[in-house]
């Protein structure tokens, strides 16, 4: 979705199956169906090259660094994080 629609992630709470990421898109309201093809072609790729997912340490500054373009994060970690968190990347 950052990718391709240019999306913000703003949060992601962890699930018992899984987790989610709640968006924000800009001017653009939602999804639409013609958009559903270009999440599906994006995710088969991501899924074919079987990308890993992994955990880094960091510290405040280091995770602000990170996230310098998300203005979401960065008010996130500003206000929650003292000392070090963790960080999850993919790809």
């Amino acid at each position: 979705l950052e990718h391709s629609f240019g999306v913000r992630l703003t949060i992601g709470p962890p699930l018992a199956g899984g987790f989610y990421y709640d968006c924000y898109m800009g001017k653009k309201d939602a999804l639409t169906e013609a958009d559903y093809k270009v999440v599906e072609t994006e995710v088969s790729k991501i899924v074919k090259q079987k990308q890993a997912f992994q955990r880094l340490v960091v510290t405040k500054e280091e995770a602000l660094e990170l996230f310098a373009d998300n203005p979401f994060k960065r008010q996130m970690i500003d206000t929650k994080i003292e000392g070090h968190t963790m960080v999850y990347t993919c790809g």
